[in-house]
């Protein structure tokens, strides 16, 4: 039942900016609420009990947490880290769509070693383009970053338990799929044809994510 508490408040928080002001009032809010939800069960109330009462002697948190919500200077930097990972993610697409065409390019050329260049190329191309993702992200502040819903499942998965294995399953389902697309690539050479792993594994990543999410949420 704790867990639903931290549902509980995840939800008041949800499209609040993660400032330090906000984080100190969450976690605030969820010791308060844990503390009072444990008090509850020590008089001898039960779980479903010891919840409603924890959420109703809280009252209205609106104004409190309209406290920490952003100011203009916030929303402006906020929309700046916006476009730019708009922009730097139409960059790296771009670069990943470029690489695959000189690959395929490559194909209808008449001289040889021109495909193992091209697939030199894809890769340099991939590395560059990977960095800039990964520089955008890594270099934006907390509070700027978008809560989307794959950042939303991690937090679930690092909330429930065994969530850290269900984790490192997927981690290890990626690299399981570069593997299967760089082999099967260099071994067929249809550059042009083995991309289509990466959107069926992708299409199979939120299939995987979504079923667990759904479990978690009955439990």
């Amino acid at each position: 039942m704790s867990q639903k508490i931290d549902r509980y408040v995840q939800g008041l928080f949800e499209g609040v900016p993660r400032t330090k002001k906000a984080l100190e009032l969450k976690e605030e809010l969820l010791g308060n609420m844990r503390e009072r939800y444990e008090d509850y069960l020590r008089e001898g109330k039960s779980d479903s009990e010891a919840y409603s009462l924890t959420v109703a002697s809280m009252g209205d948190l609106d104004e409190l947490i309209a406290q920490v919500m952003p100011d203009e200077h916030f929303r402006q930097e906020a929309q700046y880290y916006r476009r730019r990972s708009a922009r730097n993610t139409a960059i790296a697409v771009a670069t990943y769509i470029l690489g695959a065409a000189i690959v395929v390019a490559s194909a209808l050329a008449p001289w040889e070693g021109v495909q193992i260049l091209a697939v030199v190329i894809l890769l340099v191309l991939v590395a560059g383009a990977t960095a800039l993702l990964i520089y955008t992200e890594m270099s934006t502040p907390v509070e700027y970053r978008e809560e989307d819903q794959d950042d939303r499942w991690m937090k679930e998965a690092q909330r429930h338990p065994g969530g850290q294995t269900v984790k490192a399953v997927m981690n290890l389902y990626w690299i399981v799929v570069t593997t299967v697309y760089l082999v099967t690539s260099f071994l067929t050479a249809a550059w042009g044809i083995t991309w289509i792993i990466w959107p069926l594994a992708g299409l199979l990543s939120a299939i995987i994510r979504t079923v667990i999410a759904l479990r978690w949420q009955h439990e």
